[in-house]
C-alpha cells in the first residue's frame, strides 16, 4: 500500500511540473501592451483615446524596429517570416519588401511587415480573413484576439462604424470596381476596402485591410 502512495504521488509531482511549465511557456509567449505600446492582442486599440501608430504593437512587431530588432523577435517568439513569391516558392524573408508573419509554419494570421531600405518596418498590416475562408485560415486568423471595438471592426465593419470610430477620413481614393482607400494621417491608419457581390463597398462581407504607417501632419487648406 506505502508502495502504490509513493509511486501515485511521484506521478502527482511529475504532471504539476509539466502543468506549470506548460502554464509558464503560455504566460511567456503572450503579447502585452505597456504603456509604451498598445498590443492589439491584449487591448482595444480602437476604444482608446489620442492613440496613433507609432504606439501599435502587433504580435510584438512595431514600426521602425529594425532588420536585427526583427531577428531576435521572432527567435523569442518561435515565429516565422516569409517572403514574397507563388506560393510554396517564396524568398526568405530577409528584410527587405514584404513579409508575412507566422506563428507556425505556414500558419499566417493575415498580418505582413513590409520593410523600408535601411531594413525597418515601415509599414504593418492586417489582411481581414474571411468567413468563407478553409477552417484552418479562420482558425489561423489574427484578427479573432482582437478585443472589443477592434475586432467588431472586422466582423461587422460598415462605413457607419467606420464614422463612428474614426471619424472622418483625412483623405480617400476610388478605385471603381476594385474599392476604396481610406486615410487617417494624423493616425497612422490605411483603411483598404474591396467590396464582394451584390453588396456596398463598405459592408460586413468586404475584404478589408488595415495599414499602419508613420503617422504625417494633415495639409492645411489655405484661405
Amino acid at each position: 500500500m506505502q508502495t502504490t502512495r509513493l509511486i501515485c504521488a511521484v506521478f502527482l509531482w511529475i504532471g504539476s511540473i509539466l502543468f506549470l511549465g506548460k502554464l509558464g511557456i503560455c504566460q511567456a509567449l503572450a503579447y502585452k501592451s505597456t504603456a509604451a505600446g498598445i498590443e492589439l492582442t491584449d487591448s482595444d486599440l480602437f476604444s482608446t483615446r489620442g492613440w496613433s501608430s507609432q504606439q501599435v504593437r502587433v504580435l510584438g512587431f512595431r514600426l521602425g524596429m529594425t532588420w536585427p530588432e526583427v531577428q531576435e523577435h521572432v527567435r523569442a517568439r518561435h515565429l516565422d517570416l516569409i517572403g514574397e513569391g507563388v506560393p510554396g516558392k517564396e524568398a526568405a524573408c530577409a528584410g527587405q519588401g514584404w513579409c508575412q508573419v507566422c506563428e507556425a509554419q505556414f500558419q499566417c494570421g493575415g498580418l505582413a511587415l513590409d520593410f523600408g531600405m535601411s531594413r525597418e518596418i515601415i509599414e504593418m498590416s492586417i489582411s481581414k480573413v474571411p468567413e468563407d475562408a478553409a477552417k484552418k485560415a479562420r482558425h489561423n486568423a489574427i484578427q479573432r484576439r482582437f478585443k472589443g471595438i477592434t475586432r467588431d471592426f472586422f466582423v461587422q465593419y460598415s462605413k457607419d462604424l467606420r464614422l463612428k470610430v474614426l471619424g472622418p477620413e483625412s483623405s480617400h481614393e476610388s478605385f471603381g470596381a476594385l474599392g476604396i482607400e481610406y486615410r487617417y494621417r494624423e493616425l497612422g491608419l490605411v483603411i483598404e476596402i474591396s467590396p464582394c457581390p451584390s453588396h456596398p463597398v463598405e459592408s460586413p462581407c468586404s475584404d478589408l485591410e488595415l495599414k499602419f504607417v508613420p503617422p504625417s501632419p494633415v495639409p492645411q487648406v489655405s484661405r
